[in-house]
């Protein structure tokens, strides 16, 4: 009996091989045979390879948004922005061609990839308002603790934490110490 392909299982079918072999490896033949069809029928689903992996980055961008909305629920300052950190380096983790394809855009990303990722902004932002900062210093503030995690989160990925200490532990330390010195 042959499945029925629809546009949710040609992403799902994606999404496996770029979490599992990395977002290079998803090609649209990959994805058919992955899928037991041939190419062509793809282009019933999406206009090509670079339709799938926009619409890659458009799940990636929402899963995020939704793991770092779940984690910043019920909490404020610190406690929040450690929530989200971890929320964030573990979505990095557990879903790294989906991580991958929302970091490696196209000049002109959608308007669905840019609403989900302006409401990560948005919702960054929010969290930096107990540090009573100003505009400017909110805005290197965002960028610094997204380069913080995202460097944490590249490094774990390439097995760079090999030591013995929690790298759960590292993270928290390191976010925290970075908040501390937004408090100054």
């Amino acid at each position: 009996m042959r499945i029925r392909l629809t546009p949710e299982r040609v992403l799902e079918a994606a999404a496996d091989i770029a979490n599992n072999e990395g977002l290079d490896k998803v090609t649209l033949a990959a994805v058919a045979a992955a899928l037991g069809i041939k190419t062509p029928s793809l282009y019933n689903h999406v206009a090509g390879l670079e339709d799938l992996r926009m619409k890659l980055a458009e799940i990636g961008a929402r899963k995020l948004r939704e793991r770092l909305t779940e984690a910043a629920i019920g909490r404020s300052g610190d406690s929040a922005l450690i929530a989200v950190a971890k929320a964030y380096a573990a979505f990095a983790g557990k879903e790294p061609g989906m991580y991958e394809a929302l970091n490696r855009l196209p000049e002109a990303p959608s308007a669905l990839f840019q609403t989900e990722s302006d409401l990560i902004l948005q919702l960054l932002v929010r969290l930096m308002e107990h540090y009573e900062l100003n505009a400017t210093t909110t805005v290197h503030a965002v960028r610094g603790l997204r380069s913080l995690i995202h460097g944490f989160a590249s490094l774990d990925a390439l097995g760079g934490f090999r030591m013995s200490e929690n790298k759960d532990d590292s993270l928290i330390w390191a976010v925290s110490t970075y908040l501390k010195g937004l408090e100054k």
